[in-house]
Formats: C-alpha cells, structure tokens, sequence
C-alpha cells in the first residue's frame, strides 16, 4: 500500500500543481448544492486560458464536475469519501447507465457516437465504485463525467488507484477529498468524434485529519505506468 500511496503534507500545492496542467478558470461557479465534496467547501481554483471558454459546473448526486465544452470531458471531478459511503456502496451492483449530460446545451455535449468504435474506454473521473446509492450511480455514468481513457490505463492502473484509495479510507477510518481529472499536455491532441482524448489523467487524495495527501499522474495510453 505504500507503493501505491507516497504522502505529501500540502495538499493545495498538489492541486495546483496538477489542475494548472489541464483545466481552465472557474469563476462565479453554481456548487451551492454541492459544498460538501470540496474541503472547507470551497472548489479548486484553477487555470489554463486554452480551455476558458463554455465552462459547465454541474453538481450531481455524490459529487461535483466542471465540464468543459472545449474538450468535451470534465477538467475535474470533486468527491468527498467517508467510510460509511463506501459500506454503503459495497451494497450495491454495478449497472451500466451510460448517457449523454443533458445540461450540457446540444453543441457543446459529449455523444455517445464520439466513443463508439473509438478503441477507448468511457472513463470514469468519479468513479462508479465511489457511489453509495442507485442516483449517485447513474449520475456517474454521465458522459460529463467521463473522458477518453487507454483500456489498459481504465482498467489497470486507475482501477487499482481507485480501489487503495477505497481501502485507504476505510482501513484509516477518515474522510478523504478526493479530485480527479485529465490534462492535456500536446499541441496535437487525439479526438474521439468530437472530444478530445486527454495526454494524462491525475488524482490527488487529501486526508484532512490526518494532515497527508497523495497525487498521482498517469500517461493515457497502454504503458501501465503512473508516477
């Protein structure tokens, strides 16, 4: 477990340093419903003028997304774990609700024609393992919710993360923040259809009570690494 979790003592310092790698500004954001999955309620502040531009901030049941209509993927998904969460969501199975975000004006949403024949998995950045209840699962089915994702890295590598950060929490008997999403580190980026396959997927872990987070950052392709 110490392999998969190297802790850092500041968490804001890791956030930064990834979400400037792949997100955009997020000004006057609607998360009033939604406070509860960012620490002391406040979503991350975050900048890449590349991706400014048709910004969606979209509050689910479970968790929170800014979903951009430049990429048409999130640029982070924000969830606040507790260990009687996750009890609950062992409690349920796994079903499959793919759909397009209907918030999302037509123009700007992500289709599920984009990733059809693609060779990509529909990734989730919230993951639907996180999810305590039959709504906040298929809200994370939600294609605002999902990015272009390597099967190997899908499957493999951000499974495996997924599930210690799981077992972290669990084990420690603490509540974590946990933000998730992709960067998009090339002048010429890969699409799917009409959305953009991002280079990199990070997720950084922030135990408040504890004082330790981790962060990781894994190349999108079938390599297996994350460092």
């Amino acid at each position: 477990m110490q392999q998969l979790f190297v802790f850092l003592k500041l968490f804001k310092h890791t956030i930064v340093l990834l979400v400037l790698l792949g997100s955009a500004v997020v000004s006057h954001a609607d998360f009033s419903k939604c406070k509860e999955q960012f620490y002391a309620g406040s979503e991350p502040k975050i900048a890449n003028t590349a991706l400014k531009r048709n910004i969606y901030p979209l509050c689910f049941n479970g968790f929170a997304v800014v979903y951009s209509g430049v990429s048409r993927t999130p640029l982070w998904s924000a969830e606040h774990l507790t260990p009687q969460r996750l009890k609950q969501a062992k409690t349920i199975n796994r079903q499959n609700n793919f759909h397009e975000e209907e918030r999302v004006p037509d123009r700007y949403r992500s289709k599920l024609s984009d990733y059809s024949r693609s060779g990509y998995d529909r990734g989730h950045m919230a993951p639907n393992g996180d999810m305590a209840n039959r709504a906040q699962q298929s809200d994370s089915f939600s294609l605002a919710n999902m990015v272009p994702q390597s099967p190997k890295n899908n499957q493999e590598v951000w499974r495996n993360l997924e599930e210690a950060t799981r077992v972290l929490v669990s084990k420690q008997k603490n509540s974590a923040y946990v933000v998730t999403g992709p960067a998009f580190l090339s002048g010429e980026l890969k699409q799917v259809g009409q959305v953009l396959v991002p280079t990199h997927v990070f997720k950084a872990v922030y135990f408040p009570q504890l004082n330790l987070a981790g962060a990781y950052f894994a190349p999108n392709d079938q390599s297996g690494q994350v460092d």
